[in-house]
């Protein structure tokens, strides 16, 4: 676990520095391959998040997700060590604050087939070092048992990506992760 704690550490200050780089128009690439994804063709519904700390601007992409028709949701944290829940937003419902400095949704529960994860670094297998709350490992565990081809979007500049990422049993692989330069297919 000092290995994640360390790699999480040196992540934070990497994407610190991207984003106080970042002019805006990585979240604009990223949002124009994410409404692009094939993957999304016959989708119901995507959850995003609503961006803390220094994460890449995701509300550009739901912005554009939403004009492209897609149902939206975002998750909400009910209580520490159990799955996110999700709840509907049409972008124009009032948010409310949410822990972590969060904002969530107070419209209906949905359950929706593609998760745009936030992270803090990621490998091209799939690998993924969050803040290590395990929110979204046991989400995505609990989501994927139900539905297999619930599909795993992790959403990140290229200067996040590492070589490998170390996993534990417990962790959940991305299925893809699209930066402002690239989208990284998972076998």
């Amino acid at each position: 676990m000092s290995d994640k704690n360390t790699i999480r550490n040196s992540a934070k200050t990497i994407r610190d520095q991207l984003y106080a780089n970042d002019d805006g128009m990585a979240a604009r690439n990223i949002a124009a391959k994410i409404v692009m994804l094939e993957e999304l063709d016959d989708v119901k519904t995507v959850a995003g998040y609503y961006p803390i700390k220094n994460e890449l601007d995701l509300m550009v992409t739901l912005k554009v997700l939403h004009a492209a028709r897609f149902p939206l949701a975002l998750p909400t944290i009910i209580e520490k060590d159990h799955p996110l829940e999700f709840k509907s937003w049409d972008m124009r419902s009032e948010l409310v604050a949410g822990p972590f400095n969060t904002k969530e949704s107070s419209e209906d529960n949905v359950v929706p087939e593609v998760i745009l994860v936030p992270l803090l670094a990621f490998d091209k297998k799939g690998g993924r070092i969050g803040y290590g709350g395990g929110f979204y490992d046991r989400t995505l565990a609990a989501l994927k048992k139900e539905n297999p081809s619930t599909l795993a979007v992790g959403v990140a500049y290229e200067g996040q990506k590492l070589d490998e990422v170390p996993m534990e049993d417990y962790d959940q692989r991305l299925d893809i992760i699209v930066t402002e330069q690239n989208i990284y297919r998972v076998d």
